[in-house]
């Protein structure tokens, strides 16, 4: 039988050690590697290439939408499915915006992820049915704002949404932390966006996903769904 081959990925070494022993519990599912950062999650998927990749949003190194993108870039057979304590809908649409397959919150039984895994290496999605409801819904009110936006605050919207800090977005378009963070303020007055989530659900309803960043990378993002610093 061939088994389906899984890099687990958490900054909680225990989590990682009780996931690995329940999946080897599993004659058809089996852990080829362990990391516990985004930059040692991407090294485990380049030299494994598994089926699944198993990713805790917040780990340490970089943000879990790089972590997404860079693991696309490295493994085309490679599924990620998120797996999280984070329950705003917000943060689904932003992983599932940056390439991921799956979004599972844990709070579900472990026998509910191990057939996560199986879904998602069978080619399939998985939304956690707690969180279906609200990635479904369709916005009731017109978008406004963001054709007032310059360039350059478009600029700094898209990579918010996308998940990078206010240092990357500096180093990326080549200005200080603190003209970043003007940006935000003129993004936030002329849009009335306020929290993380609403910059998020902005940016995907807006479509600034499915698009190519200002560094040129383009996005295959449609129809998927990034977490942010806002």
């Amino acid at each position: 039988m061939n088994r389906i081959e899984v890099v687990v990925a958490d900054d909680h070494a225990v989590l990682r050690d009780g996931l690995r022993m329940a999946i080897h519990t599993q004659a058809d599912l089996v852990v080829v590697g362990e990391a516990g950062t985004g930059p040692e999650a991407v090294d485990r998927v380049r030299e494994t290439e598994p089926r699944v990749l198993c990713l805790d949003l917040s780990m340490p190194g970089w943000g879990s939408t790089t972590t997404i993108e860079k693991v696309r870039e490295v493994s085309a057979r490679t599924r990620v499915l998120v797996f999280t304590m984070h329950d705003d809908p917000a943060y689904a649409r932003t992983a599932l915006a940056a390439g991921a397959d799956g979004f599972l919150l844990k709070t579900n039984p472990t026998a509910v992820l191990l057939n996560a895994i199986r879904t998602v290496a069978a080619g399939k999605s998985v939304i956690d049915p707690i969180l279906r409801p609200a990635l479904d819904e369709v916005p009731d009110h017109p978008l406004q704002g963001v054709a007032g936006l310059s360039r350059r605050e478009r600029e700094v919207l898209d990579l918010l949404v996308r998940g990078h800090t206010h240092q990357e977005i500096a180093d990326r378009l080549f200005v200080s932390v603190k003209t970043v963070e003007t940006y935000r303020a003129r993004v936030r007055e002329k849009t009335g966006l306020k929290t993380r989530a609403d910059f998020v659900c902005y940016g995907v309803d807006a479509g600034l996903l499915a698009t190519k960043d200002p560094s040129g990378t383009v996005k295959a993002a449609e129809g998927r769904l990034t977490p942010s610093d806002v």
